[in-house]
This record gives structure tokens, C-alpha cells and sequence, in this order.
């Protein structure tokens, strides 16, 4: 058995709530790399004495909690909630952040962090491969959970960019967190002539004007 915490993402529906959101942790699957983690061989124990939602498994950045499990036939789902913040904090609060990136759709993925216990993990037979898939090569039929994050490397960057545009996530909170620089605003004045007022004239022609005036003094019409 290896002590090494391995991880992994999924991405699923996630159903936000008034105060956090509930999403599938893991599911019976082929991933990515070729592994399955079968759901009803999962040991919470150790998780379920202190279940902390972390931001992409930093945990110096907590967001949450954890405040149930359901264990599916194929899948595990987590009921989550955020972190709220303390009378008289000033400043931004990330568990905030983190409910506006969830409640908008920008943030759509969780990650486990999980070690394999002994007798837990084989290569794929051949069974697994008709289950699975060509492609599967590991299963890991009992597994530690050791702790749950958001995992923002799913993110859309572009959805982020727009979120923090449209208020969504402030400029300040933007650099704080996610290193991102919002460029400032430059405001260019463009100076336009004033219309002239004066009036261009056509060209006078001096033999019409001489005619009409001789018409004029003989009371004559001049056309």
C-alpha cells in the first residue's frame, strides 16, 4: 500500500444552493488515466472527523464543509456548504469568491484526495475491460478519502475574465486570488472642431447680376 495522497477530478453537475451546492465526488468511471475508483470501497472515517472543503487541495485555503455523504450504487455525492464571513472582517473573503465562481457556473468540478488501503488496488482483468472499457488499467476497490476540494483547473479562463467584468468577482479579488490584472480603463478625449458658421456662397456671375438689375430699372422681369 502506498501512503502517497493521490487525487482525482470530476466534473459533474453541480446544484448551488442558497448557502452552498451539493455535486458527485466520484463515480464508478474510467478517468483519464486509465483508473476506476469504486464508490461503495470508499473508508470516510478519517475524512468525516473534520470534512473541509479546500480550494484545488491548498490547504491553507479552505472554503467550507462538508456536511453529508450519500453513497449510490456508482456514485458518491457530497451536500457542501461555505464558509461564511466573521462580524467585522473587512476585505475580501474567499469563500465568497469561491460561492460566486460555483453559483455562476464558472467553477463546475470537484477533486478528492484519496490513498489506496492494502488489498485495494489491482490491475484491470478482463472482466474490467468489458465493464470499463479497452482503456482502463487500474482498479482501486478500497480507498481512503482524505479530503475533498474545488477544482478550479477546470475553469473555463475566459469565463473567469467575463465574471470578473461583470462584477462577479472584484478586481481586488481577482489579483488577491487568482493573480489576474484587470488592465485599467484608459479614457481617451477626442477634440472635434466646432461646425463653422459661415455660410459658403456660390461664385457670383457678374453679367447675370448687371442684366438683372437693368430689368429691374425698366420694370422688366429678368429670368
Amino acid at each position: 500500500m502506498t501512503n502517497t495522497i493521490q487525487r482525482k477530478a470530476l466534473e459533474a453537475t453541480m446544484s448551488a444552493s442558497a448557502k452552498g451546492f451539493t455535486a458527485v465526488i466520484t463515480a464508478e468511471t474510467l478517468d483519464r488515466d486509465g483508473e476506476v475508483l469504486i464508490p461503495q470501497g470508499m473508508n470516510s472515517v478519517d475524512f468525516d472527523r473534520n470534512p473541509v472543503l479546500f480550494w484545488n487541495h491548498d490547504y491553507s485555503q479552505p472554503v467550507g464543509k462538508c456536511v453529508s455523504l450519500k453513497r449510490g450504487d456508482r456514485s458518491i455525492a457530497g451536500e457542501f456548504i461555505f464558509a461564511r464571513k466573521p462580524d467585522g472582517y473587512s476585505g475580501e473573503f474567499f469563500p465568497e469568491v469561491a460561492a460566486a465562481l460555483v453559483g455562476q457556473g464558472i467553477v463546475r468540478a470537484v477533486s478528492v484526495g484519496y490513498v489506496p488501503e492494502s488489498g485495494g488496488t489491482r490491475r484491470a482483468t478482463d472482466i474490467d475491460r468489458k465493464k470499463y472499457g479497452d482503456e482502463v488499467q487500474t482498479i482501486f476497490s478500497r480507498w481512503k478519502l482524505l479530503e475533498v476540494s474545488l477544482a478550479p483547473m477546470q475553469a473555463n479562463p475566459d469565463a473567469l475574465i467575463t465574471a470578473i467584468k461583470k462584477g462577479i468577482v472584484s478586481p481586488v479579488a481577482a489579483k488577491q486570488f487568482f493573480g489576474i490584472v484587470m488592465p485599467k480603463r484608459t479614457i481617451v478625449t477626442i477634440e472635434i472642431p466646432a461646425p463653422s458658421t459661415h455660410v459658403k456662397s456660390a461664385p457670383i456671375n457678374i453679367a447675370d447680376t448687371v442684366r438683372r438689375e437693368i430689368a429691374r430699372a425698366r420694370g422688366s422681369i429678368y429670368i
